[in-house]
């Protein structure tokens, strides 16, 4: 038997108990709310009711309606057939209390929604990759780890050749449709750990950790594969500065990374 419940009652923030907010505190004091505290919530729910099976199913305007079930297991086509169509949670024995079920829907939601947040702000809106601000704060890490440790990284400046010329000739639209093959044939070409932004415009940088010549050099062969086995309208340039052995103060490293990439371009920096 199962049951979905969806509408938060007046009074169950009262009646369903403890363990939710338990569950919320434990979840902050290891981090953020997030995905993480979903599944947290309905492990939780589980123990305290001796459930087989649990799904909680969400809607945001972002990404339509989602489902996250018991221990991140997949939600099957058998599954999704049992379930109702709105928000709600699901159990299996249909043994929780509506009003619960209620709260951990309600818990859930939030936590989702602070995930979105998290992730919007700090990513490029156009095309999903991090946005200058989280790029920034990433190389100041990097920085700081390899001015106290000696932990080589390679900063690397990207710049699309050409792409105004062809961003007017197209139209605006196709451009945004090219930046966004472009970031990802970049997210492909980085490995765990590196990092991957959109600047501004057409330019974009990457933190390639734990790296430094010869490994930045195997970063573009990859993202150079990448961009061609996507289309034929792009070609990039690109500028790298190594800490500690360039520098290992950031705006030192953008200064030498932007000089780079001009010079392989033929032009001076602005």
């Amino acid at each position: 038997m199962v049951s979905l419940h969806g509408e938060l009652s007046a009074s169950s923030i009262d009646e369903r108990g403890p363990w939710l907010f338990e569950t919320m505190v434990a979840e902050l004091v290891d981090g953020e709310l997030g995905i993480g505290f979903i599944y947290s919530l309905l492990t939780r729910m589980a123990e305290r009711y001796g459930l087989d099976d649990a799904v909680v199913v969400l809607r945001h305007e972002s990404f339509g309606t989602q489902s996250f079930r018991l221990g991140g297991r997949p939600v099957t086509s058998r599954v999704v057939a049992r379930l109702n169509a709105g928000p709600g949670v699901w159990c299996e024995p249909d043994v929780v209390p509506a009003n619960e079920c209620d709260a951990v829907r309600t818990a859930s939601q939030l936590a989702l929604t602070l995930h979105l947040a998290r992730f919007n702000a700090g990513h490029d809106a156009l095309t999903g990759v991090d946005n200058r601000r989280t790029f920034d704060h990433a190389l100041e890490v990097a920085a700081a780890r390899s001015a106290r440790y000696g932990w080589a990284f390679t900063l690397m400046m990207i710049d699309l050749d050409e792409f105004k010329a062809l961003n007017d000739r197209a139209g605006h639209a196709y451009g945004d449709h090219l930046l966004r093959q472009f970031a990802f044939a970049l997210r492909r070409s980085v490995r765990n750990g590196d990092t991957a932004a959109r600047l501004g415009g057409d330019e974009f940088g990457v933190i390639l950790a734990s790296a430094e010549g010869a490994e930045a050099s195997g970063f573009l062969d990859r993202l150079r594969a990448q961009v061609k086995a996507s289309t034929d309208e792009l070609d990039f340039t690109a500028g790298w500065a190594s800490s500690p052995n360039d520098s290992a103060d950031p705006e030192e490293l953008y200064r030498i990374a932007d000089t780079r990439l001009y010079e392989r371009k033929g032009e001076t920096p602005a």
